[in-house]
């Protein structure tokens, strides 16, 4: 057994899934564990081999709830769900990290609440999501049949495919990485380099597979460091991926990806230089 074994015991040992708390309750750690303000990071995005429609294919993506982490996040979640549905995106895209499994300060929301909040958040081409490494140490069945009974589709390691303005768009959907995977290699490599696709990965690791074309990634996992010290900047990012796929647009090699700092916290409750967002993307032709 190795040592991330001993440590998804321990957690689970700490944090008793399934959870049954419906408002999230952070005992005495409530004055200190608010959230910061969120942003909301606007991409305006021009990309070849995208078609060039009469208007921009608008995508809200939200990412790394880690609902519970702070105290009121039911109620901060609501009104973030609110403040992105008044962007009438025509798809919302969900990066996981549903559920808060920090070991210590409660904030047990269950699954099925965060899923019915985010049902309030719909769109004209649908909701897809895929699955973290903390709803996987949770319990992935559970997170995942909560999304879905919501009408909430969530993909792994899957395509789905779509239709804007008569125009197709490929959906790739990638859960955690804490397993290098074979089958996503070739999954992303049989992408068309004639046909634009976007591809939800929970963490920007998997953007080494993606090939050059008409493609995006959206990434998130990392919180952008989370803690982020002036002039050093994030000191790490969970991730088996480079530092400089950490936070924001990444563009290499006829590659591109955005990686989201996310809205919750991991660890502790707290970030540093780095505010939880959601972001709005208008994507179109070049």
């Amino acid at each position: 057994m190795g040592l991330s074994d001993w440590d998804d015991r321990l957690t689970l040992a700490l944090v008793r899934p399934p959870y049954r708390d419906e408002t999230g309750h952070k005992g005495w750690l409530e004055p200190f564990t608010r959230a910061q303000p969120h942003d909301v990071k606007r991409l305006d995005l021009r990309i070849h081999g995208w078609p060039r429609w009469v208007r921009p294919l608008r995508v809200a993506f939200l990412a790394d709830f880690h609902t519970g982490s702070h105290a009121g996040d039911v109620a901060r979640l609501e009104k973030i769900v609110a403040e992105a549905a008044a962007y009438a995106p025509d798809l919302v895209l969900l990066g996981g990290d549903f559920v808060n499994m920090m070991p210590f300060g409660g904030g047990r929301v269950p699954p099925r609440t965060i899923a019915n909040i985010l049902a309030k958040l719909d769109a004209p081409l649908g909701r897809i999501a895929v699955i973290g490494n903390h709803d996987r140490s949770y319990g992935p069945d559970e997170v995942v049949e909560a999304l879905r009974a919501v009408g909430i589709q969530v993909l792994s390691d899957a395509v789905t495919r779509l239709a804007f303005e008569g125009a197709p768009l490929t959906i790739v959907g990638i859960p955690d990485a804490r397993v290098d995977r074979p089958s996503v290699a070739p999954l992303l490599s049989s992408l068309s380099p004639d046909e634009p696709a976007l591809v939800l990965a929970h963490d920007p690791y998997w953007f080494r597979y993606l090939p050059p074309g008409p493609h995006l990634m959206l990434a998130g996992h990392t919180h952008g460091g989370q803690i982020c010290l002036p002039w050093i900047g994030p000191l790490r990012n969970a991730s088996w991926a480079p530092m400089r796929w950490c936070y924001g647009m990444i563009e290499e090699g006829g590659r591109r990806m955005y990686v989201t700092s996310g809205l919750g916290c991991s660890g502790i409750p707290l970030r540093l230089n780095r505010p939880p967002e959601f972001v709005v993307l208008d994507i179109a032709g070049a």
